[in-house]
C-alpha cells in the first residue's frame, strides 16, 4: 500500500524593521523587509506606537520594502485613514516597483501621494 505524504516546509519568520526619523518638516518612517499577510498586525501595532509629536506630515519610506500583501496594504490604508482624521497627511517615498504594482493593481495607489525626499514638502 502506498500513502501520499504532503511535505510542508515552515517559512522562516520574516521580520519587518521600522526606523523613525524626525525631520524638520515631517516624520519619516522607513519600513524594511517583507510585508507578507502574517505581518499585517505587526505593521499596525508598530505604526500606532510611533509618537507623532506636532507633525502634520508622515512619510513612509518604502525603499527597502520588498513585498506588500493585501492584508499589509490594508494596515497601511487603515493607518493613513486614522491619521487623516486627525489632520495628518501620509505620503509614500521611494516605492519599489513590485510594491507600487500591488498598490496600483488594487486601485489604492491613488490614496497615497508620492513625495521625493530630496525636495522639501509643501
Amino acid at each position: 500500500m502506498t500513502r501520499q505524504t504532503i511535505v510542508t516546509r515552515r517559512q522562516p519568520k520574516r521580520i519587518l524593521q521600522f526606523h523613525v526619523q524626525c525631520r524638520p518638516h515631517f516624520l519619516l518612517v522607513a519600513i524594511k523587509g517583507d510585508a507578507s499577510f502574517d505581518q499585517a498586525e505587526a505593521i499596525s501595532a508598530q505604526l500606532l506606537r510611533i509618537p507623532l509629536e506636532a507633525y502634520s506630515l508622515v512619510v513612509l519610506d518604502l525603499a527597502e520594502l520588498t513585498f506588500l500583501s493585501s492584508l499589509a496594504l490594508g494596515a497601511l490604508i487603515d493607518y493613513r485613514r486614522g491619521l487623516c482624521r486627525r489632520g495628518i497627511e501620509v505620503r509614500l517615498a521611494n516605492v519599489q516597483a513590485q510594491v507600487w504594482l500591488a498598490l496600483e493593481s488594487t486601485g489604492l495607489g491613488k490614496l497615497f501621494e508620492v513625495i521625493d525626499l530630496e525636495e522639501r514638502p509643501r
